[in-house]
């Protein structure tokens, strides 16, 4: 694995903001992978009814990153970070004592504000923090770190629930300690007095206008869409088939380790030369063979199997998706562009978990071979449609070049200092 440049093992912030990705994930992804299985078996919710509380969050997440572009301009990315974190961690404590539907929507809401939060402005930042020719690289090592947080997760699960516990205090926990290292290791980054440059709300509108990241934004929603069926179906399907929740925050491990070993791998030799938009729909094609192979998996080997191939398509779309909202947007636009983002995935996701549930239910579950078959279906309409994006946007794409609001190249700004 390599680092991508020199700079970026020396850019002291950079390395503080993978540690902070870390433990996000990892509180993360000590609900994740068990999450619609305790809904289902536990709380005896049916499986529209999980997608409803995992679209409910997802709607949540969209509306907080909207509010974390201007609220980092008033208050600092430092303050809406420890605010997410701590909202997260309250999440945790709901779904730990929850009972009804009613209280799961609620709390699933209140976990989406804190993701919406903490999630794109930790991206932000980071490309904030990184030079432009770099962020393909930042953002494949912030995924790295990520999963690394999956796999002490994954690990803890399988203990967890092997002992019949859940681990929502432990998340909380987790998110705790996160919030006060966000506190002490980072600078207070807030602006006061009259010299602060703030951006009028109303000038936030102008990204309506940006026509080439609108239709990226399209794009991206279907890409998110589809990728949110993993979390909603995997669990479901594991314990189908395996007959326990036990081995299923192994697979989360596997994958993880996959990505570690992985994804510098994948950054050097294929993401750093071919188009990025060609990246787009090779990690579609991933994705759709990745699903269409759980929905056929009869052992814990072969549900591993497809989900490592799923996570092959992750390592390729998703430091693609970073980095090209960082070359659409204007340096000083930075967490606009990226709350904007979020909230186009929050929407995905969204819908994804809502009509995935509805539509795996409807064509007789997750033991039925249609909603697999309507999967691989699925697959092939999004590559078709990324194939003809990456021909409009392949000749559009240069080098050192971003579109203005209207959508005409002009020359991006190397941000000075960003080591």
């Amino acid at each position: 694995m390599i680092w991508g440049t020199e700079s970026l093992r020396r850019n002291k912030t950079y390395t503080l903001l993978l540690a902070l990705v870390f433990f996000m994930h990892l509180a993360a992804y000590l609900i994740v992978p068990v999450f619609p299985v305790f809904l289902q078996n536990v709380r005896a919710f049916s499986i529209a009814q999980v997608g409803l509380v995992l679209g409910v969050g997802s709607i949540a997440y969209q509306a907080a990153s909207l509010l974390g572009g201007p609220l980092s301009d008033r208050f600092g990315r430092r303050s809406v970070m420890i605010a997410g974190a701590l909202l997260q961690g309250l999440a945790m404590l709901g779904y730990h004592w929850g009972q009804t539907f009613w209280l799961f929507l609620v709390f699933s809401g209140v976990n989406g504000l804190g993701v919406g939060l903490l999630a794109p402005t930790i991206k932000a930042t980071i490309a904030d923090a990184v030079a432009e020719e770099e962020r393909t690289a930042a953002f494949s090592w912030r995924g790295i770190f990520a999963h690394l947080g999956i796999i002490v997760a994954g690990l803890t699960i399988t203990w967890l629930t092997a002992l019949g516990r859940t681990p929502f205090l432990l998340a909380s926990l987790v998110f705790a300690t996160l919030a006060v290292i966000t506190w002490l290791t980072l600078p207070n980054d807030r602006c006061v007095g009259p010299d602060c440059r703030r951006t009028p709300l109303p000038e936030y509108l102008h990204i309506l206008r940006h026509r080439s990241f609108l239709l990226f934004s399209g794009i991206s929603l279907l890409i998110w869409a589809f990728y949110a069926q993993f979390a909603l179906v995997l669990p479901l399907r594991g314990e189908h088939v395996l007959h326990t929740s036990t081995l299923i925050g192994l697979i989360w491990t596997i994958n993880s380790v996959s990505v570690v070993l992985l994804q510098g791998v994948i950054s050097r030799f294929v993401l750093a030369r071919i188009n990025p938009y060609l990246a787009l729909v090779a990690g579609i094609a991933l994705l759709g063979a990745g699903l269409f192979g759980i929905g056929f998996a009869r052992q814990f080997v072969t549900l591993s199997a497809s989900a490592v191939l799923f996570i092959m398509g992750e390592m390729l779309f998703l430091p693609v998706l970073d980095s090209l909202v960082g070359y659409f947007a204007k340096e000083n636009w930075l967490n606009a562009y990226f709350g904007v983002a979020n909230f186009v995935s929050g929407i995905g996701t969204a819908l994804g978990t809502s009509i995935g549930g509805a539509l795996v239910e409807r064509l007789g579950g997750v033991g039925s071979p249609y909603p697999w078959i309507a999967y691989a279906l699925a697959t092939v309409l999004l590559a078709a449609i990324l194939g003809l994006f990456a021909l409009y946007a392949m000749p559009r794409h240069k080098r050192g070049r971003v579109p203005d609001a209207q959508g005409e190249p002009q020359t991006a700004g190397r941000k000075e200092g960003a080591r």
